[in-house]
């Protein structure tokens, strides 16, 4: 006579996997979370190398254009914040070959102001920040240095041109950071850095 062996798990041990199961999950879930979390603030720290470069490249294409960017020259040494907001450089003081030049690729392209520029969507993005995530804000020389810098969530954006000028007549610096410096953000990377330390 044949016997089969019936023996199977007993609800003893049924228990005690599912609760070993809780505990690996409830261990695992906020580390896959916060690789999300990391990983749409590298998306938005790529976007802003793009802007920054893009921005560079048209600042290097102004000042090799021939016309004068000194303090009483009609053709600035950066972008202005309209030229940002279109991402274009568009003054009709600019030379015929820089008119028309876009400042960053993107697939975001439009004729619309605020419009223009990669899509950046933090994690915790307020709604006013969440409804315009490519505006452009300027920012005087003041705010854009200012630690901390507190965003007022109605843009994604804040851009200084480098209004001022060194001993040589040319723009100082431009600075293009991501307006989120709110005390309460929990936008801060891996670093423990806010997005406008990025």
């Amino acid at each position: 006579m044949l016997r089969l062996n019936n023996k199977g798990f007993t609800l003893i041990e049924l228990i005690i996997v599912i609760i070993l199961l809780g505990l690996i999950s409830a261990t695992a879930i906020p580390y896959y979370l916060n690789i999300q979390k990391e990983a749409k603030i590298a998306v938005v720290k790529g976007k802003l190398a793009a802007i920054r470069g893009g921005l560079e490249l048209a600042h290097a294409k102004i000042l090799t254009s021939g016309v004068s960017t000194g303090p009483t020259g009609n053709n600035p040494d950066w972008p202005t914040l309209e030229e940002l907001q279109y991402n274009e450089l568009r003054l009709n003081t600019r030379p015929a070959a820089l008119i028309g030049l876009r400042i960053v690729r993107s697939d975001f392209y439009s004729t619309e102001q605020n419009k223009a520029l990669p899509l950046c969507n933090l994690p915790d993005q307020p709604p006013g920040m969440s409804a315009s995530p490519s505006g452009v804000s300027g920012k005087s020389m003041t705010d854009a240095l200012a630690i901390i810098r507190v965003a007022d969530e109605s843009t994604g954006w804040a851009y200084y041109p480098g209004n001022e000028r060194d001993s040589a007549g040319r723009g100082v610096d431009a600075i293009f950071y991501v307006n989120d410096d709110r005390p309460s953000t929990d936008n801060i990377d891996s670093a423990d850095k806010r997005p406008s330390e990025w």
